[in-house]
């Protein structure tokens, strides 16, 4: 076509509108495609995980007790706080990484990989070595009985070596995820956790207890890690590693960028923790066993929405990079709330379901033998309604830090930190001692007004009105509570008539109706014309497979 055949068209208000538009909308339609498959995959790698969890505490529980238990959840505190000096370049890698590709700048790419290596490797050595010449030095904080001593402090040991070389290499899973690879990471995950359960089941019955819990984890992470490095160099032919290409550019983005999202991931895992680590400190080693319990249903199924969160990361620093200035907030106020939307819908429809159906779901799950459901249902309420609030967070933060304003998320973690001063003397003031459901509740009061306090602030960076977050975010989130409500006396009544395994039928059925009335009033009443028809679309294609299966079959 010649130059003067396209004068016409440019001077077409009409047509000139809509190639800006077009234009405007290139950088959300560049992601939307590999977003929703990174989260379906990744959603499943969380169910599995999930599920993983939930059926693997009544059969810790039975077989080493609760002591032991508190134990190895223990350890994991120990580890993710010693994980925080790595963890901030994870989110350098992915970040820079999606705007690198999104600009074809492989070059940067591979010196930020580069550097990055040169950084972890030799602090996580150093770290792991400082950690076992001085066990003696931090192992009377972890309060080990002494029967569990020494298999305790080999379990520490292993699992901090795991976890540090695993941050070592986990730069390739992260350059993936910056390319927007997420769903050949998770199939890894997923193979890592199938084996991790199959171990656990063997080594457990076989007697080695909390030996064999660590050793399960290094098969789970040698499998995981060893195929993603090997999938990272078969998929990005640019990848290229020397010490030659450590630089000093890169350096800055791990200090400047890295060290902001390390000191909040500090905050974040002492606030996230922090029930556990009080009830440690305060009661003792089965009361933070006790924590970790009643926040394992909903723990599990809050992976589900961090999916979202996790593809939105790299999505809205390709965005955000790709953009036109005057079309870059726009595009990311619709991001973050089909983000938030989906995501918070995922949160509710578990946690809700969790929260009105405490006592049977314990019932069923430990079994009347454990005399541990009249301290656990209202554990199980409380952080399920802190969980709800917290999950409302995810998408801001990851929109924050795709946008490289990862200060943005001190609104969270100070107004936490402040709530927390205040509400945890007035529980022990309230209960006469210190309890764990004095402990829960005031870490419940907490979150809720901290990320209260995030939410207004991403609207406000946004330029998102109130209004259209509640429209559209909060209010279908309120569904399933009502359904769950609904359901939750017969449920209860029901399930509590009948034995364990009779009771776990009840459930089953309790569930399927639940997710009818749910899903029928999301489908009249909540649903925009367009997710009608994309669910309408997914249905049928499900059910053209079953019919497929059963005419194959």
């Amino acid at each position: 076509m010649s130059e003067g055949a396209l004068i016409p068209v440019l001077d077409d208000p009409a047509l000139a509108a809509e190639m800006a538009a077009n234009a405007a909308a290139r950088p959300l339609a560049d992601v939307r495609g590999r977003f929703s498959r990174n989260v379906l995959t990744t959603i499943f790698a969380r169910v599995v995980n999930m599920a993983r969890g939930v059926v693997l505490v009544p059969f810790l529980l039975f077989h080493i007790g609760l002591q032991a238990y508190g134990i190895w959840t223990t350890v994991f505190i120990l580890v993710s706080y010693v994980g925080v000096t790595t963890l901030g370049i994870s989110n350098v890698y992915i970040k820079y990484v999606a705007e690198f590709h999104a600009r074809r700048e492989f070059d940067k790419a591979n010196s930020l990989l580069s550097t990055g290596l040169a950084i972890t490797v030799p602090l996580c050595i150093a770290i792991f070595l400082g950690f076992y010449f001085g066990w003696n030095w931090y192992a009377p904080w972890l309060r080990l009985p002494a029967a569990h001593a020494a298999d305790g402090k080999e379990a520490v040991l292993i699992v901090l070596g795991i976890f540090l070389s695993s941050i070592s290499l986990n730069g390739f899973g992260d350059i993936l995820t910056g390319c927007q690879e997420i769903a050949a990471t998770q199939v890894f995950l997923i193979l890592g956790i199938l084996a991790e359960f199959a171990l656990i089941i063997v080594l457990v019955e076989h007697g080695r207890g909390i030996r064999g819990l660590a050793e399960a984890y290094l098969a789970r992470t040698i499998i995981n890690d060893g195929l993603t490095i090997w999938w990272a160099w078969r998929k990005l032919k640019w990848l290229h590693l020397s010490p030659r290409m450590v630089r000093r550019e890169s350096v800055r983005y791990v200090v400047h960028f890295g060290g902001m999202v390390q000191f909040q991931t500090v905050l974040e895992i002492v606030i996230n923790s922090f029930e556990r680590v009080a009830a440690l400190g305060l009661i003792g080693v089965a009361a933070a066993g006790l924590m970790d319990v009643a926040k394992k249903w909903q723990n599990a199924f809050s992976s589900v929405p961090m999916a979202f969160f996790y593809a939105l990361l790299p999505a809205a620093s390709h965005v955000d990079a790709a953009s036109a200035e005057e079309d870059r907030k726009g595009n990311l106020r619709k991001l973050y709330l089909a983000s938030s939307r989906y995501s918070n819908l995922c949160t509710s429809a578990f946690v809700g379901l969790v929260a009105w159906w405490a006592s049977p779901i314990l019932h069923v799950w430990l079994g009347p033998q454990l005399p541990l459901g009249q301290k656990l249902v209202p554990l199980f309420v409380v952080f399920s309604l802190g969980m709800q609030w917290h999950m409302l967070t995810g998408p801001g933060t990851s929109m924050f830090r795709g946008m490289g304003r990862v200060y943005e998320e001190f609104t969270y973690t100070f107004p936490n930190i402040v709530l927390l001063a205040i509400a945890l003397p007035a529980a022990r003031m309230i209960e006469g001692r210190w309890t764990a459901i004095g402990i829960g509740s005031a870490v419940t009061v907490a979150t809720i007004g901290s990320a209260s306090v995030l939410m207004g602030r991403v609207l406000y960076v946004l330029e998102l009105p109130l209004k259209d977050f509640l429209r559209v975010v909060i209010v279908p989130g309120l569904a399933p509570y009502l359904v769950a409500g609904v359901l939750a006396w017969p449920v209860a009544v029901a399930v509590h008539a009948v034995g364990r395994w009779e009771g776990a039928g009840v459930l089953a059925a309790g569930g399927i109706l639940y997710a009818a009335m749910l899903g029928g009033i999301l489908y009249r009443w909540m649903m925009s014309g367009e997710e009608r028809q994309k669910s309408t679309q997914f249905y049928q294609r499900g059910m053209a497979v079953l019919r497929g299966r059963v005419v194959t079959a």
